[in-house]
């Protein structure tokens, strides 16, 4: 029977890196084991007072622990809260990185427990108790970086789904599904920044013609270079909808006496003559556009009544610019 009791005792002794016995009287902790990897924890014996209580043990194991660790360490090993854990569970752990005497820290789990019989949840007398885990948590941290891997993978592919349903294929810009989206987002940022609403509609002047006279590739060439000008024209964070075959809507969350509104209009004329002037087409490509400044809306209702009246300017200017206007 002696033999049956040492083996059990030296099995228990192997599970774990230090074993403590810790009186609730008078706040003495006797070391039962203690392995050599933590022969830098212990009691730290700077005056005989605290020699032996847990409270020096304590001081000696925070600072031995991964300073990222140390906040919920203190919590783990406060008397008041562990006394009250302990009177409704039989144990209580954490895990956290731990320094050995190589210097390094090793992950080690911590336990606490009543010293009663099983199941029994009177006095106060703990057992404390280190356990080496770290073969396992490195194990399963590894497992957990590779999850994470592969959820952001599934993540940036659902993205960029997600942004290709949205997206005009010829053009770049957004479609009708990308306009009721991003209406939203901007419109709760300008909102949130005190910023006013810019909104613009803008239309290729003479799609018909071109498409007549020259065939339906030079509309297509048209249509995407006066989307390519309206987005290097277009205020910061504009977002750009093709709304039709040839209409584009541009808004924006737009700070408060900006001038970026009124220097739109020169840079998309200065982008179409440019264009014009070096694209080796046998056409001109012209455009127009009418934009406004409003308030954030209430509703999507709201919004479109100001794209209504960004579209009656854009009009206004196409009646001067386009002399292939179907009336």
């Amino acid at each position: 029977m002696k033999d049956l009791t040492a083996s059990i005792d030296n099995s228990i002794r192997s599970l774990f890196q230090m074993i403590a016995l810790v009186s609730d009287e008078d706040g003495k902790c006797s070391i039962i084991d203690h392995n050599s990897e933590l022969a830098n924890i212990g009691f730290d014996g700077r005056n005989e007072e605290n020699t032996g209580r847990f409270a020096a043990l304590r001081r000696s194991l925070k600072k031995n622990i991964y300073p990222e660790d140390r906040g919920e360490f203190s919590d783990f090993l406060d008397r008041d809260l562990y006394v009250e854990r302990l009177s409704e569970q039989i144990y209580l752990s954490m895990e956290c990185r731990l320094r050995h005497a190589d210097g390094k820290y090793y992950w080690s789990e911590m336990i606490i427990c009543n010293s009663t019989a099983e199941d029994s949840t009177e006095g106060n007398d703990i057992i404390f108790l280190i356990r080496d885990i770290n073969t396992r948590k490195m194990q399963e941290l590894a497992r957990e970086a590779e999850d994470q891997e592969i959820i952001s993978g599934m993540r940036s592919q659902y993205d960029e789904l997600f942004e290709e349903n949205m997206t005009d294929q010829q053009t770049g810009c957004y479609n009708r599904k990308g306009k009721i989206y991003y209406f939203d987002i901007v419109n709760d940022e300008a909102k949130a920044d005190n910023c006013d609403l810019f909104v613009c509609v803008s239309d290729l002047n003479g799609l018909k013609h071109l498409n007549d006279t020259y065939g339906h590739e030079a509309g297509d060439i048209a249509i995407k270079a006066v989307s390519d000008e309206l987005k290097k024209a277009a205020p910061t964070g504009s977002k750009i909808v093709r709304i039709g075959g040839d209409e584009f809507l541009l808004f924006a969350a737009v700070e408060k006496g900006s001038s970026e509104p009124d220097e739109f209009g020169g840079k998309v004329d200065a982008g179409v003559a440019e264009y014009n002037r070096i694209a080796d087409n046998v056409f001109d490509v012209g455009v127009s556009y009418g934009w406004i400044l409003r308030p954030p809306v209430d509703d999507m209702d709201q919004f479109e009544e100001y794209i209504k009246e960004a579209d009656a300017k854009m009009y206004e200017m196409r009646m001067l610019r386009d002399e292939y206007r179907r009336d």
